[in-house]
């Protein structure tokens, strides 16, 4: 019995480590690229998951299947986040990290109260039917949602590895992140660079939101702020502007919060991240895979 519940507290750590780990590749490709931590970066959290619910529940005059209405939420807030970066961020990339983050906490604060006023502040959810869990090999039981999220966190990571390793996109958001002005040196179109990266990263927050609200509906307008400071603890774990260092610190952070739900306290879930956050700030402030792209 004691063995059952480590394995189950275990599997639920990685299924909601995948979905940190969506969130916390997004948020570090754009701190690679652009350098400078993005606050606003939990309302494209939000804005996926809402935008999923609009398109699969008919708000729209739509009623399109699950899968379809996250798709194009994801692509809706790529272009969102595109669109906040030209408007707010490129204006004033040249003066320096503090005012972009300042104005970043300000975008957070207008994307979240336009959401608020139009939707109000009552919970929403996804439209989707109550699952028994399955058993797998006699060791844990999951829904089919759970191991569809699971599967998508790791082919979400397994595409944005070969995205920075294979294409000549992935060379250029390299090229850009270590030098930029010898990038432009070199050729390359950086503000071209930076606001592709800024789809794809305002991409994965969108994605992460939409997976986040598959397994913790309902939510509300603030769940992409609140669940931001989980986003960080990750990046920061892992080594902020490292992809990689992120999808470990993502696992590891999904598997302390639901290790600290299980045996010390639910109560504490997210305390339990801000905690993680604080020591690697305290004791390693350049994370456990250091703080290169």
């Amino acid at each position: 019995m004691v063995f059952d519940t480590f394995l189950q507290t275990v599997v639920f750590g990685l299924v909601e480590g995948s979905v940190i780990a969506v969130g916390a590749v997004g948020l570090t490709l754009s701190y690679g690229v652009t350098r400078f931590i993005n606050f606003a970066y939990g309302e494209f959290l939000t804005y996926g998951a809402y935008l999923t619910v609009f398109l699969a529940g008919g708000l729209f005059g739509l009623s399109l299947p699950l899968p379809a209405a996250a798709v194009v939420a994801v692509l809706v807030v790529g272009a969102l986040g595109v669109a906040v970066s030209r408007t707010f961020f490129e204006p004033i990339a040249d003066r320096g990290a503090l005012p972009l983050l300042i104005t970043s906490i300000g975008v957070s604060f207008v994307l979240r109260n336009l959401l608020q006023g139009w939707v109000g502040v009552t919970a929403r959810q996804l439209p989707i039917p109550l699952m028994r869990r399955k058993d797998y090999f006699g060791l844990f039981r999951l829904t089919d949602l759970e191991v569809g999220v699971l599967l998508a966190g790791v082919v979400t990571m397994l595409a944005i590895h070969v995205l920075l390793t294979r294409t000549m996109l992935g060379k250029r958001m390299r090229a850009t992140s270590g030098n930029r002005s010898l990038a432009e040196v070199a050729g390359i179109d950086t503000t071209g660079v930076v606001r592709q990266t800024w789809f794809l990263s305002a991409a994965a927050g969108a994605l992460s939101g939409v997976l986040y609200a598959v397994l913790f509906s309902p939510f509300r307008p603030v769940v992409g702020f609140e669940y931001l400071i989980v986003v960080f603890a990750a990046t920061l774990l892992g080594g902020i502007g490292r992809p990689y260092g992120a999808m470990l610190g993502a696992f590891c952070i999904g598997l302390a919060m639901n290790f600290g739900s299980t045996y010390l306290s639910a109560n504490y879930t997210r305390a339990y991240a801000f905690l993680i956050l604080v020591g690697v700030l305290l004791v390693k402030p350049e994370g456990i895979r250091g703080g290169e792209f």
